[in-house]
């Protein structure tokens, strides 16, 4: 599951060409990390790459918006107030 978020890291970040909010496969593994860490969501609303790499903003159930950050192959999630 890391290395698929890794690499969506790697080729969402010099590749922004994701206009939506996000593929499901993103999706799925976005809120597979997010709950990994102990946080709720049940269903991502969107899925949006930073511009200059390194994290990807997640928004869920209409309420939360979490940053999934990778910190040298390790993936921590912040909640954004």
């Amino acid at each position: 599951m890391k290395k698929i978020v890794a690499v969506f890291l790697g080729v969402s970040m010099s590749n922004c060409v994701l206009a939506g909010d996000g593929s499901p496969e993103l999706k799925s593994e976005s809120q597979a990390v997010i709950r990994n860490a102990g946080y709720q969501c049940d269903k991502v609303n969107g899925v949006f790459p930073a511009a200059f790499g390194g994290s990807v903003t997640v928004f869920c159930d209409d309420v939360y918006q979490y940053i999934i950050k990778d910190k040298g192959g390790r993936y921590t999630v912040e909640v954004n107030d």
